[in-house]
């Protein structure tokens, strides 16, 4: 048998005296101990799936003490790879550097107050990188120091920002790229958009012309103040209107168009074209719709003229026959009247009358040529090309240029001498009469005005035109050369050009070179070439290709 042991007054007293401590004090502390245990958790959790990734480094042994899941799933390492390992796994050599740059600052055992943002990667299994905005906090807890890192994933915005960039380099492409000036303004007519073509056009660079009042970097628009004005202000829809400046090279024709800035802003965009070419070629439409209008008439008139000018010819050839031909019908005529036939004859020669009846035949023969010719111009429709003979399109382009001019004489002071050296065995070409034709009055007509232009042309006494004709071995060669003042290097230069004349406004349309070196280029694969110096006149050297 068992002694029961006696009973213990005192220990019953202290294990009663125990329990009833502890059942105190698990009444009084434990529910706010398992609050604190659930506010951990909850932040745990809270620190666990938070979308950024967060590393906490160990200063003292320069490892990770902890990281968060999102760290995890960024690099792909598990949480085991990642603690006790060094920043060198994830963080590339200058961010470590960073790290190593807060650790021996002056404050890092009270806490890092910088609040700078760095760009830097993650670097993950298998060389992935992702590109993070990390802020970073230094503490010192327990006796050890931590450095609590926050990397947030910017690999979206950073593609945005690419995209955005790219769309707005290639927005500003295409507005650069614009022949036209275009000028973006605000609601009080600052400028917010400045092109290449304005910097151009202006000399005013965009960071210069950004900012500034409308008016002072363009002036010439403020005539168009009122029409901006209500543009800015909704007012109206835009509208187009056109002016014009005169500058070095002459009068110069703008076009300016205002439209309203689409969308909640107040503000306009400007676009000013340089309609110059365009207003010319209206112009140029406009004269060639009167000259087919002309042409027309004057066809019209030539029938009409052949018809008494053949009448005429005929009388004097009759006159002729009268007075000076032996027809037995003038002697029988004379006899009765009584008047010797031969005297007759001799009367007429000393008062000159035949010989005037022959100048009179000649002028009309000659108006007669003029008349057909200009009938022959008018009909042809242009651009066929036959076999032609190039010595008789060179011949009647001089007889219809110079049939307007009655200063035009072979020889004498103040007067023009025509000298023809056409080669006669020049072989037939395959081209347009009509066209040819036109090229050739355009030189010879540009020769006796660019004569008529100098101011001592009749001091220099005969002022003198060479038309060449000439077989070369697979061209012919046709030259137009002149005696007059020739021009300067740039002059030459845009010769050629459309629309660039040296006459006064309203006396050309300068487009006479440019059309001949279009004719003989590419409608007849022949050399246009000019050769000519100031005061040394000038030489257009044509050759087109032989035979047919």
């Amino acid at each position: 048998m068992k002694r029961r042991s006696k009973p213990n007054p005192k220990g019953d007293v202290r294990n009663k005296l125990i329990g009833l401590g502890e059942t105190s004090m698990r009444k009084s502390y434990y529910p706010e101990l398992r609050e604190r245990i659930n506010e951990l958790e909850r932040f745990r959790a809270l620190v666990e799936n938070a979308n950024d990734a967060l590393f906490v480094l160990d200063a003292f042994s320069w490892t990770f003490a902890d990281v968060n899941k999102t760290a995890l799933q960024k690099t792909n390492y598990t949480r085991e790879e990642m603690l006790d390992s060094p920043p060198e796994l994830v963080f590339p050599e200058e961010t470590c550097f960073m790290l190593h740059e807060v650790l021996i600052d002056d404050d890092m055992y009270t806490s890092w107050a910088k609040e700078d943002v760095s760009m830097t990667e993650l670097l993950g299994k298998g060389n992935s990188k992702v590109p993070v905005e990390m802020t970073l906090r230094v503490h010192y807890v327990g006796g050890r120091l931590y450095i609590v890192m926050v990397a947030r994933d910017v690999t979206r915005r950073l593609k945005d920002q690419r995209e955005l960039r790219r769309t707005r380099n290639y927005l500003g492409n295409v507005i650069d790229s614009m022949h036209s000036v275009l000028v973006g303004v605000d609601g009080v007519a600052n400028v917010v958009l400045w092109n290449d073509y304005a910097h151009k056009e202006t000399g005013i660079p965009a960071d210069e012309a950004q900012g500034r009042f409308l008016y002072d970097v363009m002036p010439e628009l403020r005539r168009f103040e009122s029409l901006i004005s209500s543009t800015i202000n909704s007012e109206i829809l835009g509208g187009t209107e056109i002016f014009h400046l005169e500058r070095g090279s002459g009068t110069v024709f703008f076009e300016i168009v205002v439209f309203p800035f689409k969308g909640d802003e107040d503000g306009a965009v400007i676009r000013v074209d340089d309609i110059t070419a365009r207003t010319r070629m209206e112009e140029v439409m406009v004269q060639t719709e009167k000259m087919m209008t002309v042409g027309g008439l004057a066809a019209g008139m030539a029938h009409e003229i052949n018809n008494p000018l053949g009448g005429i010819l005929q009388g004097i050839q009759n006159i002729q026959r009268r007075i000076s031909s032996p027809l037995p019908a003038n002697r029988l005529v004379a006899e009765e009247l009584g008047i010797p036939f031969d005297l007759i004859h001799k009367y007429c020669e000393k008062r000159g009358i035949i010989s005037k009846l022959d100048a009179v035949k000649n002028l009309g023969e000659r108006s007669a040529r003029i008349v057909s010719n200009m009938l022959q111009f008018s009909r042809q429709s242009g651009g066929e090309r036959a076999c032609n003979d190039i010595r008789e399109i060179v011949e009647t382009a001089i007889e219809l240029s110079f049939s307007s001019y009655d200063f035009y004489s072979q020889s004498g002071s103040g007067g023009f001498e025509i000298i023809k050296e056409l080669d006669g065995a020049v072989p037939r070409v395959l081209c347009s009469a009509s066209e040819i034709e036109q090229v050739l009055i355009n030189l010879l007509k540009n020769s006796v005005q660019a004569i008529l232009s100098s101011p001592n042309w009749k001091e220099e006494g005969v002022s003198r035109i060479i038309v060449r004709l000439k077989s070369e071995t697979s061209h012919i060669c046709l030259e137009i050369e002149d005696n007059g003042p020739g021009m300067d290097a740039e002059t030459r230069k845009m010769a050629l050009e459309p629309f660039f004349t040296t006459k006064p406004a309203g006396e050309g349309t300068g487009l006479g070179l440019f059309v001949s070196y279009f004719i003989v280029t590419q409608k007849h694969d022949g050399i246009f070439e000019i050769d000519t110096s100031p005061g040394k006149g000038m030489k257009v050297v044509i050759k087109l290709p032989c035979g047919c």
